[in-house]
């Protein structure tokens, strides 16, 4: 995550709160800044220019790309900055629409992770112990630790670790896999 300073997190989060559409001029964006941190403005821009996080379509004009927007977002939960004068409603509303986006991003990302069926549990697993075991094949020692191949998973699949664990065991108590414990670690294979 790229980690703003106080004036880049203000004149990327005023040149959002401010534009006209979808881009504002660089002097409206600078005359809300503070007096101290005018004078940072332009390396300000600059900097936030290179990182592509703005863009300027016209000159004098700026608008937000979208990695700029969630950069704006990431660094607006964890700044330690605290607004100390009225900037107005555009500012709030700014404010609210990212708390509200932040709210309905981790709300897609915990529903997407129960979405799984068992079925389709089933079918993703299978092709992962197979390519598993297919690579340690070619090396010539297959072991296969449930461990591993869970974390696996969970890596490349949008499941939640419960869900995961309550399938893991469905599929030993069905029969689909049989597992050994062997020095605190659980082997498995496939029974098909």
């Amino acid at each position: 995550m790229s980690q703003l300073s106080t004036v880049q997190l203000l004149y990327l989060f005023y040149a959002h709160a401010y534009s006209n559409g979808d881009t504002v001029t660089k002097s409206v964006v600078k005359s809300y800044l503070s007096k101290e941190l005018q004078q940072e403005a332009e390396q300000s821009y600059e900097a936030l220019i290179e990182q592509k996080l703005i863009e300027s379509p016209k000159k004098n004009r700026l608008s937000l790309t979208t990695l700029g927007k969630k950069i704006l977002a990431l660094n607006l939960q964890n700044t330690k900055y605290r607004f100390d004068s009225v900037k107005g409603p555009k500012v709030i509303n700014i404010l609210l629409e990212y708390l509200q986006q932040v709210s309905y991003d981790s709300h897609n990302s915990s529903s997407q992770s129960e979405d799984m069926d068992f079925d389709t549990y089933v079918e993703k697993f299978k092709a992962l112990y197979f390519e598993e075991r297919k690579r340690q094949e070619l090396l010539g020692v297959v072991a296969i630790y449930s461990r591993v191949i869970r974390q696996k998973f969970s890596e490349n699949n949008p499941i939640s670790q419960t869900l995961l664990d309550k399938y893991f065991e469905k599929l030993k108590s069905n029969g689909k896999v049989f597992t050994v414990t062997e020095k605190d670690e659980e082997l498995i294979q496939w029974a098909e």
